[in-house]
């Protein structure tokens, strides 16, 4: 066999060995998923990623996913084939929801915004057709719950259980009815003390 049928053979045995490799670097590296291209395993070592000033990374124009370590904003940046996008940006800014304590919750945004659900106007809002300030004429008390309770009496027989809403702490449920004064929350409901049941029945 000559030379270079031998060097052509070898060479085409490596490509198509490293074709179907796995890397693993770092702890344990015998085992690797078998989903993994690349697996990092270390409780002592980290990944770098690649580090660079805001005006070199704005004169890279990588793969659509790349990661880069912005020096000058000390955060991670990923490309999203337009644009570099900054990870810290959702974190700093993330949205929150805060329970009023009175029924209502206030939503803040990301971009500054705020909403308060008596500013809703939708069906389950504070000015929906079941809300607090509703123009239908409803009935409906408010249950403070003891620990395991799962049925609870409504204001009114029940005539027809479409016309009933149950809330417990502010968030709708489903229920079956019992008998024609009594419902059940759903099988996965359980409450705990001082839960605020909340009936709600459409005339």
């Amino acid at each position: 066999m000559s030379t270079k049928t031998f060097v052509l053979i070898f060479l085409l045995s490596i490509f198509t060995f490293c074709s179907y490799a796995q890397v693993k670097i770092g702890d344990d590296v015998s085992t690797i998923d078998n989903a993994s291209l690349l697996e990092l395993e270390s409780t002592s070592k980290v990944l770098v990623v690649t580090r660079v000033t805001n005006s070199q990374m704005l004169q890279i124009s990588p793969l659509n996913g790349a990661l880069v370590y912005n020096t000058d904003s000390k955060c991670i940046y990923v490309f999203n084939g337009n644009q570099w996008m900054n990870l810290c940006d959702n974190i700093s800014n993330p949205i929150s929801i805060t329970d009023n304590e009175d029924g209502s919750f206030t939503i803040d945004a990301t971009d500054g915004s705020s909403f308060t659900s008596g500013d809703l106007t939708g069906p389950q809002g504070e000015q929906g057709p079941i809300g607090d300030n509703a123009v239908v004429e409803q009935e409906q008390i408010v249950i403070v719950a003891s620990n395991g309770q799962i049925q609870f009496n409504t204001p009114l027989p029940i005539a027809d259980s479409r016309k009933i809403e149950i809330y417990r702490n502010g968030v709708r449920i489903d229920f079956t009815t019992v008998n024609e004064n009594t419902i059940e929350l759903e099988s996965d409901v359980i409450c705990y003390q001082n839960d605020k049941i909340r009936i709600v029945q459409i005339l």
